[in-house]
């Protein structure tokens, strides 16, 4: 059994985790009803009140909550406390639109700073760690969901905050660094310029890393580790629910455990809106259940996923675990009839040993044909006849993959802008032609 950071919760059984959901859940719902406008109204409109949620079940009963209804009633009109109570904002990136903003109380931050902790300890941080966090420090909530779990466990955190990558790496070095945090296609990034100062990874200290903020497949995990030699856990979480801390993995690395005292997990068709079976994939359906400041009903992600039978971990845990994100519901591309999603084309580049952390899709439109390119650097610099060679191969692999063939454009390392935090992975043109 590995380290927790709340053992007597993270193992709690399942019957009595779901009599705190049910007591959890009857408060939540009684709370949005009486204080945001919003769920009244939907309330009314499918003709229930709060006592018809007498069991979980009844969650069905409840309106589903969309990024919409965020936007509609931005910034401050789905808070169910008053901003007086609140001592903290933060705001979605907004690369899909309006950034979504959450007001926390003082005890939203006390939960977010909890179920962090419990993911950083799950991923091996303890109080004699060195934790770096090289994220943005600002309205985004990936950095201070980071330092506010680190500094609950007790580790001496670094907040390096986001970019200047060679200042990063010499601050790992400086400080002895052990473990980072971040996002996936930053960890490859700063791996890739430390070779580029002639600085080896595996040499520095760093021997963890929990990593959110973007899909990433199991092939990108696997090259992270291999290229600094560490233990690498992948976190999940978004904006509307408290930002990263809703799931992280344990060490089997089968799945993502879902704090289930705080949240109540659905996992739905994204069409019908009707669950599917267990091991069936779907969209995640989240509702919070702790939340003061901005409690979400049945909040749609969007995000593609498998919920997986309840079986105790071998870690010990029992909280619901959930697979790695596949993609997201309208993240989804069709070209010429053929659905796409980038991390079909992700895994596939990840098994290719010259290839290097950043890559991207270009859609666009010739002769009235949707096209598609896929731009991907070389780990390092190769002569023309292998980048051709890795580029008919790249080519198979991906149109047994995608039954489409898409052109391949094998470029020499850092030949793909940086875009910010995110790694851009779609650049969509088809619109503009």
């Amino acid at each position: 059994m590995g380290n927790m950071f709340n053992a007597k919760m993270e193992t709690l059984p399942q019957n009595k985790i779901k009599g705190i959901q049910l007591e959890r859940l009857k408060k939540t719902v009684h709370l949005v009803y009486e204080n945001v406008p919003h769920y009244k109204k939907k309330f009314k409109d499918l003709k229930i009140k709060p006592d018809d949620i007498k069991t979980l079940a009844d969650i069905r009963k409840l309106p589903l909550t969309t990024k919409d209804d965020l936007r509609l009633n931005a910034p401050f009109g789905l808070m169910a406390a008053p901003l007086d109570n609140c001592i903290e904002l933060h705001a979605s990136s907004g690369t899909t639109g309006i950034p979504i903003t959450a007001c926390y109380t003082r005890g939203d931050i006390e939960v977010w700073s909890e179920v962090m902790a419990r993911c950083l300890t799950m991923s091996g941080l303890t109080k004699k760690d060195v934790f770096q966090n090289p994220i943005p420090y600002g309205t985004f909530t990936g950095a201070f969901g980071f330092h506010y779990g680190a500094q609950k466990v007790g580790a001496l955190v670094i907040p390096s905050g986001q970019g200047q990558t060679e200042r990063q790496l010499k601050l790992m070095e400086y400080y002895g660094t052990t473990f980072i945090s971040g996002v996936a296609s930053y960890a490859m990034r700063l791996g890739q310029v430390a070779q580029e100062m002639n600085m080896d990874p595996k040499k520095l200290k760093v021997r963890n890393g929990l990593f959110g903020a973007e899909m990433f497949t199991p092939g990108l995990k696997k090259r992270i580790m291999e290229t600094w030699n560490m233990d690498v856990h992948d976190i999940y979480g978004l904006t509307e629910m408290c930002g990263p801390g809703v799931s992280t993995d344990c060490d089997q690395h089968d799945g993502l455990h879902l704090w289930e005292d705080h949240f109540i997990v659905e996992c739905l068709d994204p069409k019908t809106l009707e669950p599917v079976d267990v091991e069936e994939e779907g969209e995640i359906v989240l509702t919070t259940i702790t939340k003061e400041g901005m409690p979400l009903l049945r909040y749609r992600t969007r995000d593609l996923a498998r919920l997986y039978d309840q079986d105790i971990c071998e870690c010990g845990r029992t909280h619901v675990k959930h697979s790695m994100i596949k993609g997201r519901s309208d993240d989804m591309i069709i070209i010429r009839g053929t659905n796409i999603f980038p991390g079909q084309i992700e895994s596939v580049l990840m098994n290719h040993t010259a290839v290097g952390g950043n890559w991207r899709m270009v859609l666009y439109t010739e002769n009235n044909v949707d096209m598609l390119t896929v731009e991907v650097e070389t780990k390092q610099i190769v002569s023309k006849y292998e980048m051709e060679t890795l580029a008919q191969k790249l080519k198979n692999d991906i149109q047994s993959v995608l039954v489409f063939t898409p052109k391949i454009e094998v470029l020499p390392p850092n030949s793909i802008p940086e875009t910010g935090l995110k790694a851009k992975r779609v650049i969509d043109e088809r619109k503009k032609v």
